[in-house]
């Protein structure tokens, strides 16, 4: 199991990664999100939806081992899913908010852009997108959609490599709002989700889907452009080298790959 917790609380389904140390992402991790969700989005009695970490990390990013001299397929294994869950969090019936507990780099920081809400731990949590940093390019999708909520100049410099604490997220937009505990975020998500139950649900869901229609057609097409696009990348020699850097513990050398 990939070590996903959930539970249904007041109409809300709360979910915790608890998939490990640093709640890494592999090829496990999709198979059981993508069940979770499809079983909510058919489950009358879900009406909002929590995700959370534990550990000091929301989501530290994929699994380097699930991708250090793997196939294309193995890889795709992995990756595939894993964005394809994006998609499917932007097209669920109810909002979502994204508790940012911890760290919450690479995918961890991707998947938080599908929210509706985000929060962030005050101490010790960084957002980010290191993908430079181990050869990899940022996807598409969510470079897209952080244009949208940040501006061209900072995705620029996120995307090459400039990581933001919590207070800088907040004020970038990124966030609604930033706490030093836990439990305070979890009250505040399960009061901005509870407060849209004296709505029809029928509206709520139909706001969403208004809010989210500009990216209809192009966050689809741009995922399984994306999907492709990082199992090349991956592969290639820039990206086995970042990667293996990654798992050995080293700074990786791009002196001599392209």
């Amino acid at each position: 199991m990939a070590g996903i917790q959930q539970e249904v609380k007041d109409q809300i389904l709360e979910i915790t990664f608890q998939m490990n140390e640093k709640n890494t992402v592999d090829a496990e991790f999709g198979k059981e999100f993508a069940a979770i969700l499809g079983e909510a989005e058919k489950n009358s009695a879900v009406r909002g939806l929590i995700i959370r970490g534990s550990n000091g990390f929301f989501s530290n990013g994929f699994e380097p081992n699930s991708f250090v001299g793997t196939s294309k397929n193995e890889i795709e294994a992995v990756i595939g899913p894993a964005f394809r869950i994006c998609g499917q969090v932007m097209n669920l019936p109810f909002p979502v908010a994204m508790v940012m507990n911890g760290h919450s780099m690479g995918y961890g920081a991707i998947l938080s852009l599908y929210g509706d809400f985000r929060y962030m731990q005050s101490k010790q949590a960084r957002f980010g997108f290191p993908e430079i940093n181990i050869g990899l390019p940022i996807p598409a999708a969510p470079a897209l959609m952080l244009q949208d909520i940040v501006g061209r100049k900072l995705t620029r410099d996120m995307i090459l490599g400039k990581a933001l604490k919590a207070d800088q997220a907040l004020e970038a937009g990124i966030l609604d709002a930033v706490f030093d505990d836990d439990e305070s975020m979890m009250n505040r998500a399960r009061k901005d989700i509870s407060a849209l139950f004296k709505f029809a649900r029928s509206t709520v869901r139909m706001n969403r889907e208004m809010m989210y229609a500009r990216y209809k057609k192009t966050i689809p097409e741009a995922i399984e452009h994306d999907i492709e696009l990082a199992s090349v990348a991956i592969m290639a020699a820039a990206g086995q080298e970042g990667l293996g850097a990654l798992k050995e513990g080293r700074r990786p050398d791009f002196s001599k790959v392209d």
